[in-house]
């Protein structure tokens, strides 16, 4: 190819630009590239500049050293300054007496240099390599782009979470004591709570996933937790007319945690158990220790599907089963885990499902 421009290039190939003052050294490294890249050719350095200003997307550039006017020293140098053109890869194309003059070009950024006359194998081998290089930094950069991304919007989702929706409710909350039928202050301050929980259940969620949640453990007591759990999740177990016994203990026993965490632990697993359960049954919690570890377990009517035990703690695994988001198990799992606790379940007999949660004890 002699021409200053390849118009074949278009295409899904990796685009190679070279750049010699003899076209005939083009023609034969475009024979040589092109049944894997689409080429793109020029005699001299400011046509150079002019393809690359047109087309973003050249991934490699082959370049003369000894070019008449601008060589491709000067070439390389203009091209690093620019941040559009910096990071594509330049590979010189070199005389043999010439090589002692590559450091200059290593210390300008080129990525190799080749020997004339070009050897196909090693032609086709490090363009390969370099072209692999850098798109796979390419696609690390727009993924790295990606994260950012989503890692704004999610502290936008936590400042929305905190402020916008949180200080509404807390002022729902402040004005139930002006409504005089107290049974209706009551259902509203259980579904206001209720929503207040699943925001901060959602922040706790994003913040464990990141490594960015501060643990604050302290002195738990399992029994009031349990039995706040309980109240909270009425609205669900009501209709269906499931009750829910919690086994008493002889004596008190207290989890080195946090009590916020522990309440969205037990909500979780109570909540699923409630909706997996059919109408008209008990779900049965009881409170244990074992060794260091305060323990509770809620076992209900109704075995998790064969086909769905073994992820069964991963994320949204149940959101087809159930109403809710499928972050039950997942979140209640993270949470144990976050405080250096353990969960595992059980199946009963293929008819019930039992959780049992061990967490460090006070």
């Amino acid at each position: 190819m002699t021409g200053e421009n390849n118009p074949d290039s278009q295409g899904a190939e990796p685009v190679i630009l070279i750049v010699d003052d003899e076209p005939g050294n083009i023609d034969l490294a475009s024979s040589i590239l092109r049944p894997q890249y689409q080429t793109k050719a020029a005699t001299n350095a400011t046509t150079a500049l002019k393809i690359i200003k047109a087309d973003p997307n050249i991934d490699l550039i082959l370049l003369d050293v000894m070019m008449p006017k601008i060589n491709g020293f000067e070439l390389c140098r203009q091209l690093k300054r620019e941040p559009s053109t910096a990071n594509i890869p330049i590979i010189f194309l070199t005389a043999k007496s010439q090589v002692e003059d590559i450091t200059q070009g290593f210390k300008l950024g080129a990525v190799d240099y080749i020997t004339k006359p070009l050897q196909p194998d090693v032609l086709n081998a490090r363009v390969n390599t370099h072209v692999q290089l850098y798109q796979s930094q390419k696609l690390l950069a727009e993924q790295v782009i990606t994260l950012k991304e989503n890692a704004r919007l999610r502290e936008d989702i936590e400042r929305l979470t905190h402020h916008d929706l949180k200080g509404p409710l807390g002022v729902i909350l402040f004005e139930l004591n002006k409504i005089e039928d107290k049974n209706v202050a009551n259902s509203i301050e259980e579904s206001v709570t209720n929503v207040l929980n699943m925001i901060n259940n959602s922040l706790d969620i994003f913040k464990i996933e990141n490594g960015s949640y501060p643990l604050d453990p302290d002195m738990v007591d399992v029994e009031r937790t349990i039995k706040r759990a309980i109240k909270s999740v009425r609205y669900l177990s009501k209709p269906k007319n499931i009750s829910i016994k919690l086994s008493q203990t002889s004596h008190d026993i207290y989890a080195l945690a946090e009590e916020l965490l522990c309440l969205s632990i037990v909500n979780n697993l109570l909540k699923n158990a409630v909706e997996a359960s059919p109408d008209n049954q008990t779900i049965n919690i009881e409170i244990s220790e074992s060794n260091d570890m305060a323990c509770f377990s809620i076992e209900n009517q109704g075995a998790i599907p064969g086909d769905l035990r073994h992820s069964i703690f991963e994320k949204y695994a149940t959101s087809n089963l159930v109403r809710g988001s499928g972050l039950g198990a997942y979140s209640a799992k993270l949470m144990t885990e976050a405080q250096n606790g353990k969960i595992a379940f059980d199946i009963i007999d293929e008819q019930k499902t039992r959780f049992k949660v061990e967490l460090p004890k006070y």
